[in-house]
């Protein structure tokens, strides 16, 4: 705001034409040109500032002990104003005639940019006649004014910048306001991040890490200041002096040229606005030297308002009569731009040629230093931390006004708080925002979390086994070996049948296991006899009470669920051709728990035979990883926590009968 309330008074100063008015108290005794006041009134950096100045130009006074008239005034230079002020004269040609009007004004406007105590310089060429001796002279000279500039409450006026504070990789731009049509500016940014800059309109500056910057700009006005030190004219030509009555040159034979008189040679100096500055011997004094060559030294005239021209002069103005009558013309030798390098410089045409000599150096007219300071708030980087105990998220960061969790790249709704109760499987993450309105988001972190309630289902149709899980790896077991893959198996023997799902997560689920017994047949050797009355129910030869597989099924009749192949599970089969003894032990007596566990399990036999069993437990691949005799009548406690986390199948073996138990280990 502050940039643009200057630019826009300054647009204002410089587009509308400033209405001055004149002083008619400006005026002092005796009479002589004069400017007033001499001290300005005070400004404030900042502030728009307007004032007028009054130039007083009286017809006739007294210069150097000679009565002069006052022909013009011409105001060459002002220098020393300060930065953001400007002067406009009332006259724009900056030419005042007093025979017009003695009075003429400046108005000096603008916001002053810089405090401090100025020096403003108004360099004049006063052009005058001597009534006495009928001379036109230019007479030069300068007038000096006051101005205080007092601090403003603004602070910063070299430069503004945008924003002044954010978040990490933070992109900040500058703009240097301090410029100057009078001046060299030099700019010296320091941006407080290892860069720098001497840009009125630098790069625009990263901030990549939180803190605190102090951004310092010094703007520095210089001016190169040149001064004419010696004048040398080292040849001149005849044909361009010798054609005039004064000095007349002929070429006499056997002889060669000769010239009545040799030229009278003066130079003349002129500013970047034409007037006349300088002259060899002063300004209308006609001064000259009188040789084909001239030297001057220790001119030591400072050319402020350049570019400068000089030009090089034969005057015949010394043989003018009293009546005002001068025989010949002034012969011009030649013009040239002064060249305001340090060093010596040379010049050359037809008519004249030589050298002269600059003295160069860059002074600091002013200097301004300016800091600002830019905030840099922290972006964190941030983690996704996860509670394994509760599946709960979160984030270890505070000064936060808001959260927002993603699922695998999705919003989830109603996710603002500071943590969030995983409910599935896969990846998470949360976006803040901080108390200073950075946003920043954590680094996903996959999360598995397998579903306790989840069972995978299994049925069987005909001999097929099968799974409406599909959405899982499915593996399928018989008898604690692996037997197939994918959502269904076809059953090649009765026995138990299970299946593991498991996910991309590595989340898998047990299924409950199942006995699969084949279709019944009434009569399974064809030999016209029905099984139930059978004693040879498969037709091996051997009688029922003596074969190890009654119904021929492959499965030898101490795993066998249905030892005759009626379709009726042994403990409610009361045929003498199927489970012939210890029919009051069912597997339904055998109580294992707790089932899953961690290892230590309580195996309770119900029945109130004494008998020696033994238990064996066999892992998936079918190996045998415990095995130990028990007494049916007796509870027994197994400590199998040193087993591997998996699914066993308990085997309790009674004689030729066994009882399978599926058993989860976690």
């Amino acid at each position: 705001m502050k940039r643009i309330l200057i630019l826009s008074i300054l647009l204002i100063t410089t587009q509308i034409f400033s209405q001055c008015t004149y002083d008619e108290s400006c005026t002092i005794s005796p009479a002589f040109p004069n400017i007033c006041p001499q001290q300005l009134p005070d400004a404030t950096v900042g502030e728009y500032y307007d004032t007028d100045l009054t130039f007083w130009m009286p017809i006739e006074f007294q210069a150097e002990g000679f009565d002069v008239v006052l022909d013009q005034l011409v105001v060459t230079q002002i220098s020393g104003m300060p930065i953001g002020l400007s002067v406009e004269l009332s006259n724009p040609s900056m030419v005042f005639y007093p025979s017009e009007n003695e009075y003429g004004c400046a108005n000096v406007s603008g916001v002053p940019l810089a405090a401090g105590d100025y020096v403003v310089t108004v360099y004049v060429v006063a052009g005058v006649t001597v009534p006495s001796v009928g001379f036109e002279l230019a007479y030069p000279t300068e007038f000096d004014l006051y101005i205080t500039v007092n601090p403003g409450s603004g602070g910063n006026n070299s430069f503004t910048y945008s924003p002044s504070s954010g978040c990490e990789d933070l992109n900040v731009e500058f703009e240097a306001l301090i410029s100057s049509d009078e001046y060299d500016v030099e700019y010296i940014w320091d941006f407080g991040n290892g860069f720098s800059s001497n840009q009125q309109y630098p790069p625009a500056q990263l901030y990549d890490q939180a803190g605190d910057y102090n951004i310092t700009l010094t703007t520095n006005l210089t001016s190169n200041i040149a001064t004419l030190d010696d004048f040398n004219i080292n040849y001149t030509n005849s044909d361009c002096w010798g054609g005039d009555v004064e000095e007349l040159c002929v070429d006499i034979p056997f002889i060669g040229e000769t010239c009545t008189s040799d030229p009278d040679l003066l130079i003349k100096i002129y500013d970047s606005n034409g007037n006349l500055v300088y002259q060899t011997g002063g300004i209308g004094s006609n001064e000259y030297i009188t040789g084909t060559t001239a030297s001057w030294s220790n001119i030591d005239f400072t050319l402020n308002n350049p570019p400068y021209s000089v030009s090089v002069w034969d005057t015949e103005n010394w043989d003018q009569l009293d009546f005002g009558v001068q025989f010949s013309d002034d012969d011009l030798l030649g013009t040239f731009t002064l060249n305001l390098e340090d060093g010596e410089h040379s010049f050359s045409s037809d008519c004249s040629s030589g050298t002269y000599s600059i003295s160069s150096e860059v002074i600091n007219v002013q200097s301004f230093n300016d800091s600002e300071t830019v905030t840099v708030f922290e972006q964190p980087d941030l983690l996704t931390l996860l509670n394994e105990d509760l599946y709960v998220v979160y984030i270890d960061y505070e000064d936060v006004i808001s959260y927002q969790w993603f699922f695998n790249n999705q919003i989830i709704d109603g996710a603002n708080d500071s943590t969030y109760l995983v409910e599935e499987s896969g990846s998470y993450y949360v976006e803040i925002t901080t108390e200073y309105g950075c946003v920043s988001s954590s680094l996903p972190i996959d999360v598995v979390k397998c579903d306790v309630e989840f069972t995978p289902s299994i049925f069987v149709s005909d001999f097929t086994l099968l799974t409406t899980d599909t959405d899982y790896d499915i593996d399928w077991f018989f008898n604690g070996l692996d037997y197939g893959s994918g959502p269904t198996i076809d059953v090649g023997s009765d026995g138990y049948y299970w299946l593991i799902a498991s996910d991309e997560f590595g989340c898998s689920w047990n299924s409950d296991t199942i006995f699969f017994q084949s279709p019944v047949i009434d009569d399974i050797d064809n030999d016209g006899i029905l099984n139930d009355v059978d004693e040879d129910v498969d037709g091996d030869g051997i009688v029922n009470s003596e074969d190890e597989d009654v119904d021929g099924d492959g499965i030898p009749d101490d795993l066998d669920d249905d030892i005759d192949g009626d379709g009726i599970s042994n403990e409610d089969d009361d045929t003498i051709s199927g489970y012939l003894f210890l029919e009051e032990i069912s597997e339904s007596s055998l109580l294992v728990f707790p089932n899953p566990s961690n290892g230590v399990i309580t195996i309770n036999l119900d029945s109130s035979l004494s008998h020696l069993a033994k238990i064996e437990i066999r892992d998936l691949s079918g190996a045998i990883v415990f095995s130990k005799d028990v007494e049916l009548n007796r509870t027994a406690i197994l400590d199998l926590s040193y087993l591997p986390s998996s699914v066993y199948l308990l085997n309790l073996q009674i004689d030729t009968k066994s009882i399978y138990k599926r058993l989860v280990i976690n």
